[in-house]
């Protein structure tokens, strides 16, 4: 008699939990339905917004705020994607993107390859250069970063070395292109740039470019992988002595590696915007390649469609056009904006954002 009033009061207790709404988190979380899909498959792409009491973007905030929404809608199903948002701007994007993609923190910058991290796959954390701010300011920028990504526990390797996550342009298989602005920044010879980038990063091969810009000197406003042995390039064919010089260097570094020349359309900015950096529109190679998309900002130039058969024709990744013209006047697009994460730490963050709506 016990132990059938135990069965009868164990399953009333069993229906009153379900009742209450009380089941386990694990549970919940099977159970709803999700924007970002944990997947060895997928890459997450993180975003972080504009702050809206930040004057310096105040100009071009809400261009900012669009560019992050379709860039957010053209991930969204294809890889994983996170933006962070500080509190008083979370709402421009709430009624815009799933809350589940949203992350409530106070980073001091848009441009997330520069001052986070290098390789998704093995973070490594370089010393943020001050060539497009102070040196205080970039110390700012990336002690912001630093205090979310420790509070998230974000697995990384940090150097002392300097650079900016945009000049190093990787394949994710032991490749690995930047330009003399490394070499330049760290008092390092040429010998002794590639032996650091290869413990570093473990690479096999590194090439080290003549930069095409002298403010940034980025090597991803150069070039791009698109496969682990395809490399697009801009075509140089107008400056033919400095065509050669990149040529030469990237023949030279990837001796079994294919090359392909896209065709660029240089834009430029009306004086006083975004002064002091030469504007990325119409430079299509400024991409994010992930294990399965290649996301290519386009800009409503002449050449995007030139540019978009090329690249779809030497990919076996899906190729994603993403517009980016109401970004690039400020002297970078897709690549530049974007940071990129896989296993536990993307895992960590994806959680984070589902946890706040």
């Amino acid at each position: 008699m016990k132990t059938t009033n135990l069965f009868f009061i164990g399953t009333l207790l069993v229906l009153a939990i379900f009742a209450s709404g009380c089941i386990p988190e694990e549970s919940l979380e099977n159970e709803m339905i999700y924007t970002n899909e944990i997947s060895t498959g997928r890459m997450l792409l993180v975003l972080s917004a504009p702050s809206v009491d930040d004057p310096y973007y105040a100009p071009g905030f809400q261009q900012i705020v669009d560019f992050h929404v379709g860039y957010a809608e053209a991930i969204m199903g294809n890889d994983n994607v996170v933006v962070i948002v500080d509190e008083k701007t979370r709402p421009y994007y709430e009624d815009k993107l799933p809350e589940d993609i949203l992350l409530t923190a106070d980073l001091y910058d848009i441009w997330m390859r520069d001052f986070s991290t290098v390789n998704p796959e093995y973070p490594i954390q370089f010393t943020y250069t001050w060539a497009s701010m102070t040196e205080s300011e970039s110390k700012e920028v990336q002690n912001s970063f630093i205090a979310f990504a420790d509070q998230y526990q974000i697995n990384r390797e940090q150097t002392d070395l300097l650079l900016d996550g945009g000049n190093i342009v990787d394949n994710y298989a032991g490749r690995v292109i930047t330009t003399t602005r490394f070499m330049e920044d760290n008092d390092l010879s040429y010998e002794e740039a590639k032996s650091a980038l290869m413990e570093l990063l473990g690479a096999i091969e590194v090439a080290i470019l003549e930069p095409d810009e002298e403010v940034l000197a980025h090597s991803d406003g150069m070039v791009s992988w698109v496969d682990k042995d395809v490399l697009l390039i801009n075509d140089y064919s107008e400056y033919p002595d400095f065509r050669k010089l990149v040529m030469d260097e990237l023949r030279y570094a990837f001796p079994n590696v294919e090359f392909v020349e896209v065709p660029v359309e240089y834009g430029t900015n009306p004086p006083g915007v975004w002064e002091g950096f030469e504007s990325s529109c119409g430079v299509n190679l400024n991409a994010v390649l992930t294990y399965e998309n290649l996301y290519v900002p386009v800009f409503g130039m002449a050449n995007d469609d030139d540019a978009l058969v090329i690249i779809e024709d030497n990919t076996t990744r899906k190729v994603i056009p993403v517009n980016a013209e109401g970004v690039c006047g400020m002297g970078g697009s897709v690549r530049c904006l974007t940071w990129q994460l896989t296993g536990e730490n993307a895992e960590k963050l994806i959680f984070a954002a589902r946890q706040e709506q």
